[in-house]
């Protein structure tokens, strides 16, 4: 987002002082008209009001893992590919665990009714969110405790809130600050008083009997320690990383699930196929993954709520290490930010039909096209350069295998076992917040559940 030498390139804003901190100001409140606006141009555009406070934005990461986790969980994520691998592959093997902690979160948090009850949207989502993917984690009973549970919700805004905190200082007071005034390192002795125990009893096993112990638990501890080795197999480095993948997980599975069951709530229209796909899919394969990829339609619904609602006005944001030059010669100097504008993509024309429409399953009937791979491509965990809110190539995210499962098990059972409203019956649905590049859905609205009576 730097500016670019080319002379034919477009600029949104200025850089002139007042008018520019206006602009600037348009950003932080409204990321997705601003962007939307270089949608008049063909191919690249630049953001040039404080074009200095947006690309110092963009150098301060948001979560500063290297001065609230550490160093060695930035500079070595090998549990990356734990999420890549061992964690994706076990789905299947685990997926009653997590159906029975959706039952149990539900009735724990949402308690079917004959009437309507009212529940904060957001709020309940993560709960839920958050108890069913420690479940999978870190197993029963640790996935049901309140203090716990807490923790793990927490910690995405203590790493958020200390990561500001962090930004406004010079680099070598961060250590210093990240350590003395953030709330992280609270947390992370907290998270090692409930987990530490039970890594080293792990350690303990492994180290008696071998890496393949008898009865050793199907979970990310055990899956964490198979890779680890030197430093990596200390308590403490182990729930870090528990910590850093929970914190991924929560965090956007419940922005996503929220803004589609926001959706749910004003598009009643929808819930009858779904229920009918959903009840057959269960009939002949129950609740399992295999299940799961059946659900064409909760699928596309899903995606088209994603699609429509993104995480980010800009994605992908990358940093060019030497000057490159793209196809029709535009010159991209060393030391630029680039990004895309997910959201106005999203919002094309020339890219959907009816862009701006929420279509449930438009992505349901584009898989029944006679393309190769229709079938496939617009799956929601597809990477496609259409929609990139997982990202793309290597750096993808790898838990959106886990994500999608987690996200379409959770739907199917609320459409499967209640109807769905926003308080007071409204169909306006509730406006999404956006700062800076981010957006996230209303958290504050409330979404009212009764036991299911439509058939």
């Amino acid at each position: 987002m730097s500016s670019l030498s080319s002379s034919i390139l477009h600029h949104l804003g200025n850089n002139f002082p007042i008018l520019s901190d206006l602009n600037f100001a348009d950003w932080n409140v409204d990321n997705m008209d601003v962007t939307t606006l270089g949608t008049r141009f063909a191919g690249i555009f630049v953001l040039t009001w404080a074009a200095f406070k947006y690309i110092e934005a963009k150098r301060s990461p948001t979560t500063q893992i290297k001065y609230t986790l550490g160093a060695p969980i930035e500079e070595d994520p090998y549990h990356t590919a734990i999420v890549r691998t061992p964690l994706t592959r076990n789905l299947a093997i685990r997926f009653d665990d997590i159906k029975d902690e959706i039952d149990a979160a539900f009735k724990f948090y949402v308690p079917p009714t004959e009437e309507w009850t009212s529940v904060p949207a957001y709020d309940t989502v993560m709960h839920i969110v958050c108890r069913t993917s420690n479940r999978y984690f870190t197993g029963l009973p640790l996935c049901r405790d309140p203090g716990y549970i807490q923790l793990q919700e927490r910690f995405t805004l203590d790493v958020t809130i200390g990561a500001r905190i962090i930004n406004c200082f010079p680099d070598f007071l961060k250590p210093l600050v990240g350590r003395y005034l953030t709330t992280v390192p609270r947390s992370v002795e907290r998270a090692l008083a409930y987990l530490g125990p039970m890594v080293k009893e792990r350690l303990t096993q492994a180290d008696l009997h071998g890496s393949d112990w008898p009865d050793r638990p199907n979970d990310l501890i055990s899956w964490l320690l198979e890779s680890a080795q030197g430093y990596q197999r200390e308590v403490r480095d182990i729930v870090l990383r528990i910590l850093s993948i929970n914190f991924a997980a929560i965090h956007t599975s419940t922005i996503s699930f929220t803004q589609a069951l926001y959706d749910l709530a004003i598009q009643p229209q929808y819930v009858a196929e779904m229920r009918e796909e959903a009840e057959k899919v269960i009939r002949e394969h129950g609740w399992t993954k295999l299940a799961m990829q059946q659900m064409r339609k909760i699928d596309s619904f899903l995606k088209e709520s994603q699609r429509l609602n993104s995480i980010g006005a800009l994605l992908m944001t990358r940093k060019t290490l030497k000057d490159w030059t793209l196809s029709d010669g535009t010159v991209i100097p060393a030391g630029t930010y680039i990004s895309l504008a997910s959201d106005a993509m999203n919002r094309e024309d020339t890219s959907f039909t009816d862009a701006n429409t929420f279509k449930g399953f438009r992505w349901s009937q584009m898989r029944e096209g006679d393309g190769e791979l229709d079938s496939i491509k617009h799956q929601m965990v597809a990477l496609t350069l259409d929609t990139i809110v997982w990202g793309h190539g290597r750096h993808a995210c790898p838990g959106r295998f886990f994500a999608v499962n987690e996200l379409k098990a959770i739907f199917a059972y609320v459409i499967l076992h209640y109807d769905v409203q926003l308080e007071g019956g409204s169909m306006e649905r509730p406006e999404n917040l956006k700062y800076e590049a981010s957006i996230a859905p209303n958290m504050k609205a409330k979404v009212m559940f009764r036991k299911r009576r439509s058939s």
